[in-house]
């Protein structure tokens, strides 16, 4: 698929709690919830139009603690943006959870599924028009989907692989089908325009998962990603040599992730700012406090009868934690700005920053932990 429509906006219902009661953890240039979307390179599935699931990988290297219910992640539901070719069609897909495999990539045998849920479909419309549903699908698990693994007990695993699943449809993309809205990382060679903006020593966090062939990365990020209940955080890369996200911003994807700040080329150079945005739809104006530390720390579990404090903490335990930011949700958004493009020395090639956050909820007193992420420079 190479462009991108105007598109029809649909909710589709959250069978477990109501959309404001949770929140999706996506890694994408920018936040579809509160953002104009502006990066999207194309529309695609994870094989063309054969089938296989688009499955997001969430990897202890990049974040910990999505999800986190005092030591062990629950997921309520996946969110995604269906490009549909012919609204009035319904389209038939699935959500999956699965395991990692012994090696690299997901667990694509029915011993690594934690979850799969067949069968769902698009909204009836009677629009014969291409467009888009905006999908938020409830598992109707009370409490979530439990992940295995546990902080405390120090088995917490290295991966876990969240997505749709997607059935094989010959019309796609000429006359009908289902894809997903995904941010084209800079040597996918599609020739986008708009997309993700990293430095060269980006890895993908997309997979396409196959059961007739082995499954392999794909050089993109989709709006898609788990629902959960704890805040987010996910951090920007700001480079203004680049236009790749349509718009004025941090890059909230790749970018963030593996931000350039190596000072290279010697024409048009890239050094990197960095910003922290801090998404949270349960305690909209609650108290953000915000940390970091150089790596991901051992696991800090702190309880306390002054009020609830629910996660874990991976930026030590105060002692050699770095306070950055103390601030308040807005709407359910804050975003902090750590450094301006051109800041950050060239020293940090090769450093590893973590940064996590707690956003407190002044009128009942408990503070949740956000995921922690680490800025690969």
């Amino acid at each position: 698929m190479n462009s991108i429509t105007a598109r029809v906006s649909v909710v589709a219902a959250l069978t477990t709690m109501a959309a404001a009661q949770v929140n999706p953890f996506v890694v994408y240039p920018q936040d579809p919830e509160r953002q104009n979307i502006t990066c999207t390179s194309f529309v695609g599935r994870p094989d063309w139009n054969n089938a296989a699931e688009a499955l997001f990988e969430i990897d202890q290297q990049h974040f910990r603690s999505v999800g986190d219910a005092n030591g062990f992640m629950r997921v309520f539901g996946v969110y995604h943006w269906v490009a549909d070719e012919r609204l009035s069609t319904s389209e038939t897909y699935g959500l999956v959870i699965r395991l990692p495999a012994a090696t690299a990539g997901p667990d694509m045998t029915t011993t690594g599924e934690v979850l799969r849920i067949p069968n769902l479909t698009t909204p009836p419309s009677t629009n014969t028009a291409r467009g888009t549903w905006i999908m938020h699908d409830g598992f109707n698990i009370a409490g979530g989907q439990i992940i295995p693994g546990d902080y405390f007990l120090g088995t917490m695993l290295p991966r876990i692989y969240i997505g749709v699943d997607l059935p094989a449809n010959s019309l796609w993309p000429n006359t009908d089908g289902h894809s997903l809205f995904r941010a084209d990382m800079l040597n996918a060679n599609t020739g986008a325009v708009f997309g993700e903006n990293h430095s060269p020593i980006a890895q993908p966090v997309t997979w396409a998962g196959l059961t007739s062939a082995p499954s392999f990365t794909t050089p993109w990020t989709y709006i898609m990603g788990p629902f959960v209940t704890s805040p987010n955080l996910h951090l920007g890369g700001i480079d203004p040599t680049s236009n790749r996200l349509g718009a004025p911003g941090a890059n909230f994807g790749l970018g963030g992730l593996y931000p350039d700040v190596s000072g290279l080329p010697a024409t048009t150079p890239r050094r990197d700012g960095l910003v922290v945005r801090v998404t949270d739809n349960l305690a909209p104006f609650g108290l953000r406090m915000l940390g970091a530390s150089l790596g991901f720390s051992l696991p800090y579990y702190h309880w306390s009868m002054q009020g609830i404090l629910i996660g874990y903490g991976h930026i030590g335990d105060g002692t050699s934690t770095i306070t950055v930011d103390l601030g308040v949700q807005q709407n359910g958004v804050s975003e902090t700005t750590i450094a301006q493009p051109g800041v950050i020395p060239t020293a940090l090639v090769g450093t590893d920053i973590v940064f996590q956050a707690i956003v407190w909820d002044t009128n009942t007193n408990v503070g949740e932990w956000t995921n922690a992420q680490a800025a690969h420079f």
